[in-house]
């Protein structure tokens, strides 16, 4: 019935675009069709003193409706309408297949693999009959997306799966290329939290479809996977760290686990910190922290894992990794109070026996005079409070006592704020009577 009354199927009209093929711009129809309504709203009105009674109410607005509405399908025929839809020409456009190659296609299910049933699917005559019709191009997608020769050079190893952003980067490298298509095959395990708004407009501004093609059941029954584990990036050695661990599990509520901290830089695994800990309830993220010491300096590989459990169907997703710089360089603090108090000697005596830290310090004795503590030569601070930044920016972190803010000129001041934001130092106020 629907293609009797406007000629084409109802998918066309979903999948295509109305355009007019007349020569005359749009805002011309646009007030045609306001000419028209206003001119028999006024031929109406002169009439209705003429016409019947009954005439006289909601009939006479359903009449000007309808001969506008009338007159406004005359007038958009006069600009030729149309609908354009996009098709794919043979042996023209590309159809980019893009086979996910994360740690999590190596799953196993029912004996296979979840890449051998998507290898499987393509060797089975989807890739030759895509082959017959178009030129088609392969792609591994985990972190990033990367064209490979042939199937044989999938190999599920990699740590993470980056879907929306392996579209988008796809996308912007192939827009010298006519693709016409993307094939997907992936379990749909995407570790950044799914597609943004961004890359949908990116492959709707190209008219790209996305064709996804999944494997894999949506949920382990019996799992346990290490969402995120937090630790800072640099450190100072001998010093203690915060592991903060996300997880979560399903079929081992209540359950007893272990997590660790292992540092693998020397090839041994060397425990760090343990806890057994208990599991939540199913699905729900939970976040535990586990403390231990960093040790020496040096760039130290970190594996932080939670023991597999009886009958657990994935144990790939039980370890993170994460890379800690310890630094053995001692961290210069330069801490600046307006007078002598018991914040300045407590603090210097709590840092004495820290060979990490070195407090340079500067106490104002008297409305002129400074007394300097910890320098590293005569020169420095001898000028008082730095006014340059290659002078200030030698320290790592500012310490301020009970100090005016007039005491600072306003390019002092504005050479404190750019040592937090450009320089990235740290900045501590301490309250004092100034």
């Amino acid at each position: 019935m629907f293609e009797f009354f406007f000629k084409y199927p109802r998918s066309v009209y979903a999948r295509g675009q109305f355009a007019f093929l007349g020569a005359w711009p749009k805002w011309i129809l646009v007030l045609a069709i306001l000419a028209a309504a206003a001119a028999l709203a006024l031929l109406i009105r002169s009439r209705l003193a003429q016409a019947a009674p009954v005439m006289r109410s909601w009939r006479a607005w359903v009449i000007w409706s309808l001969q506008t509405l009338l007159a406004a399908i005359l007038l958009v025929l006069l600009w030729q309408p149309a609908i354009t839809v996009a098709e794919l020409k043979p042996q023209q456009n590309i159809i980019a297949v893009l086979v996910d190659d994360s740690r999590s296609m190596a799953i196993s299910e029912d004996g296979v693999t979840r890449q051998a049933q998507a290898v499987q699917a393509l060797q089975n005559g989807v890739l030759a009959s895509l082959n017959r019709g178009f030129q088609t191009r392969l792609y591994r997608v985990d972190d990033v997306p990367a064209r490979i020769d042939s199937l044989k050079d999938l190999k599920p190893n990699a740590p993470s799966t980056r879907i929306g952003d392996s579209l988008r980067q796809l996308s912007e490298e192939t827009s010298d290329l006519p693709i016409g298509a993307m094939v997907l095959l992936s379990d749909g395990d995407d570790n950044t939290g799914g597609i943004s708004a961004d890359t949908i407009n990116a492959l709707r501004a190209r008219h790209i479809p996305v064709h996804t093609v999944g494997f894999g059941r949506e949920r382990a029954a019996h799992d346990v996977e290490l969402d995120d584990a937090v630790i800072t990036p640099r450190a100072l050695a001998d010093s203690r760290l915060a592991a903060k661990i996300t997880l979560h599990q399903r079929g081992y509520a209540g359950a007893k686990i272990n997590l660790t901290v292992r540092d693998i830089s020397t090839g041994q695994a060397k425990i760090l910190a343990s806890r057994t800990i208990a599991l939540g309830p199913d699905g729900n993220l939970q976040t535990e922290t586990l403390m231990f010491d960093i040790g020496g300096a040096g760039a130290k590989t970190l594996q932080i894992a939670a023991v597999p459990l009886a009958g657990e169907e994935n144990t790939a997703n039980n370890t993170l990794t994460r890379v800690v710089n310890v630094g053995s360089a001692a961290r210069r603090i330069l801490y600046i109070e307006g007078e002598p108090r018991w914040e300045f000697k407590f603090i210097r005596q709590a840092e004495e026996d820290d060979r990490m830290v070195q407090i340079a310090s500067m106490v104002r004795t008297s409305e002129n005079k400074i007394y300097r503590q910890g320098i590293s030569d005569p020169k420095e601070l001898a000028a008082g409070f730095p006014s340059r930044a290659e002078d200030l920016f030698a320290y790592q972190g500012l310490i301020i006592g009970s100090v005016e803010a007039g005491y600072f000129t306003p390019a002092q001041q504005e050479l404190i704020r750019e040592f937090v934001d450009r320089r990235g130092g740290g900045l501590l106020l301490l309250g004092g009577q100034f």
